[in-house]
């Protein structure tokens, strides 16, 4: 490649998320999983530019080509940030109309309608004595690399039934008469045309371009048309077309307005334990002020347009994942009155491991490039196996039934909307909701029948004396499930008389067995004039479908390998496979555990039922066919080998590692030649 070509798909690569661009060998088209070659060849293959196709062959697994394929589509949205794409959802209207009406997207009709849409008019000339069957579409263009109006013509040239897209300087019209008398002929043969057909139609022989000048009386054809044909058909990768990718590039990439700390954006974190006994990270990033976010208008629709990232540090200062979602939706009359005068809010959950975690949230407004920046330090706790904990305490605007039990800030089936900031702002005799839990150790529930816990709340004014109020309850210790969580809730009232200022929520919960006593509390102003805005927050609308691929489970196994808990990072990782099986990483990443503790076993259990695929780690394939040789199976990893290499069939070790194992069970000229081989491809 040139050194210009190479540093234009550098940068294509680092716009996309997907650098530093390091370069590697193409993947040839052929080799690419199915949806990836169906949507290279027969879905974009007449709008992508080469530069764009070689970005895309250079890549090297899903993730990448996932989120090439989001920025494809964006670059092309007439409207930035909108939840629907009509560009996209034309092209793919226009791919269904050439695979039912026109033979599919590849023939001749196919290629100019997937390109050009729906023509302006349309008029078929079948059954004809003197000249053979065709079709001319007319156009009306707005693309700058075309003219403004302009005719293409189809005709079956052999007579197959197949219609070809007419050239008027290659064919001309002497291809489209069918008399012996005009073979070669282009005069006689526009005579023809003109008799059978009338002027117009006899005219667009000699010319596709209606304003081009054209010389009827001699028959003779325009070198314009053909050039304009040329254009048409490699569209994709005119300098015009490509030009106005780059500006909306361009635009794409406004660097964000980063806010720094908690001046624009509130945000809580607080561990919560499910009902399967894990613990998650709850959070929330919501704004300060209703103005502080941004909703558009297009084709009267109203929609907002967020992305949202949690990138989870370890104690090292690792990265260990990176949770990224976007949300757009369309508003209704109610809601869009609704999100004005609210503060919004995102919302979700991080499945870890006990620990100590760093989080960077980044919650950004797409349509107008602002973003929303925080940091946390948080503690995940580990089992309780003794004694009592108690949560953080959160207060909530609303509580109501959970669609899911698995939506943020759901307890017991309750989902609960958080305040944050200003929001923990009430007036005098105004009600205080609030909801923790308490942890214990795991138990059979009915063991503590006739047991309580003494749950007792008090409030009052910061630094002024007598001002406390007390509350006092008892709580059932049955209530706990048998992981050895409560959750548990208190709507407070204020006094009528409280006066302004800063307060303190404070709640102890004792055992009175063993009289021990756990602490949480809650800081929270009152006021004579609040002015608290209503909360709209939303969350992830994909989190059902990334719980039922087990992405919970490899989160939280590679949280466990970042704590160095390898056998729970291997429970962890082994749930989220059989969820997913398809999900290489998650089996790479287990071999490579299995291997490290010399369970070969359970490394070739791996690859037992599930096919090596273009995706799969090559290190995981060698740890494979390791495993196999080693628990005294080589007849298996030379077999496996033999596998994986008709899906990796470039790949020296994988060669090199077969001349091994050929060389053990003792054919020494097979393996020569498979070292060969394999050196060879090593060196290039």
């Amino acid at each position: 490649m040139k050194p210009r070509a190479v540093l234009l798909l550098a940068v294509f690569l680092v716009w996309c998320g997907i650098g530093p661009a390091l370069l590697q060998a193409k993947t040839a088209v052929k080799d690419l999983p199915p949806r990836y070659r169906n949507w290279l060849q027969d879905e974009v293959c007449y709008i992508i530019s080469n530069e764009e196709k070689n970005a895309f062959l250079e890549l090297n697994n899903d993730d990448e080509r996932d989120h090439f394929i989001t920025r494809f589509w964006e670059l092309r949205n007439p409207t930035t940030g909108s939840p629907d794409n009509t560009y996209k959802d034309e092209i793919y209207k226009r791919i269904e109309y050439a695979k039912q009406y026109l033979d599919g997207v590849h023939t001749a009709m196919g290629q100019v309608y997937v390109t050009m849409g729906e023509p302006k008019q349309r008029a078929r000339y079948y059954g004809r004595m003197d000249v053979r069957n065709m079709e001319i579409w007319f156009y009306e263009n707005t693309n700058p690399a075309l003219p403004a109006y302009f005719y293409v013509l189809f005709f079956d040239r052999d007579n197959t039934g197949t219609m070809r897209l007419y050239s008027p300087y290659m064919d001309g019209p002497s291809k489209i008469a069918t008399s012996v008398l005009t073979v070669n002929d282009n005069i006689h043969s526009f005579q023809t045309i003109d008799k059978a057909l009338g002027r117009e139609v006899a005219r667009t022989t000699l010319s596709l371009i209606p304003d081009a000048p054209v010389d009827m009386q001699n028959a003779t054809v325009s070198m314009e048309s053909d050039v304009m044909l040329g254009i048409l058909k490699n569209l994709a990768n005119h300098p015009l077309t490509k030009q106005a990718i780059e500006q909306r590039r361009q635009a794409l990439e406004v660097t964000h307005r980063i806010v720094l700390s908690e001046e624009f954006v509130d945000v809580i974190t607080v561990p919560l334990r499910d009902a399967s006994g894990n613990f998650n990270l709850h959070y929330l990033l919501r704004l300060h002020r209703p103005s502080d976010f941004a909703i558009q208008k297009s084709d009267e629709k109203t929609f907002y347009n967020i992305a949202f990232s949690a990138l989870v540090y370890g104690p090292d200062n690792k990265l260990i994942f990176k949770q990224d979602r976007s949300v757009s939706q369309y508003l209704d009359a109610g809601e869009l009155e609704r999100i004005k005068k609210s503060l919004f809010g995102y919302e979700g959950w991080l499945a870890l491991a006990p620990g100590k975690y760093k989080i960077k949230f980044l919650l950004t407004n797409k349509l107008t490039r602002t973003g929303y920046k925080a940091e946390r330090d948080v503690v995940i706790p580990g089992p309780v196996e003794s004694g009592l904990r108690v949560s953080d305490v959160l207060a909530f605007s609303s509580a109501e039934a959970a669609q899911r039990d698995f939506l943020p800030f759901t307890l017991g089936g309750v989902k609960f909307t958080p305040m944050t900031g200003d929001g923990l702002t009430y007036a005098p005799g105004q009600r205080v909701n609030i909801f923790y839990q308490i942890w214990g150790p795991p138990g059979d529930p009915s063991a503590f029948a006739g047991k309580s816990l003494v749950v007792d709340y008090a409030y009052g004014r910061l630094g002024t004396a007598g001002d406390t109020k007390a509350l006092h309850e008892e709580v059932a210790r049955q209530q706990f499930d048998p992981f050895g969580s409560l959750g548990s809730g208190k709507k407070i009232e204020l006094a009528a008389t409280a006066g302004p200022g800063n307060y303190r929520l404070l709640i102890s919960v004792s055992d009175p067995e063993s009289l021990q006593k756990v602490y949480s509390s809650l800081n929270f102003k009152v006021s004579t004039a609040p002015n608290v805005a209503p909360a709209y927050d939303v969350y992830d609308p994909e989190l059902a479908d990334d719980i039922a691929k087990g992405v919970p489970e490899y989160d939280r196994g590679l949280s466990y390998l970042a704590q160095n808990e390898k056998d729970l990072a291997a429970k962890w990782l082994k749930s989220a496979l059989a969820k997913d099986p398809a999900n290489e990483v998650a089996r790479a990443r287990l071999a490579e555990l299995y291997f490290d503790q010399q369970k070969y076993a359970d490394v070739a259990a791996l690859f037992a039922r599930t096919p090596v695929t273009k995706e799969t780690d090559e290190q995981a394939i060698l740890r494979a066919a390791e495993s196999m040789a080693k628990t005294g199976d080589v007849p298996r990893a030379i077999t496996f080998l033999e596998g994986a290499m008709n899906v990796r069939n470039g790949s020296g070790p994988l060669y090199m590692a077969l001349a091994g194992y050929y060389r053990d069970e003792g054919n020494v000229q097979k393996a020569n030649q498979l070292e060969s081989k394999g050196r060879s491809l090593n060196k290039d």
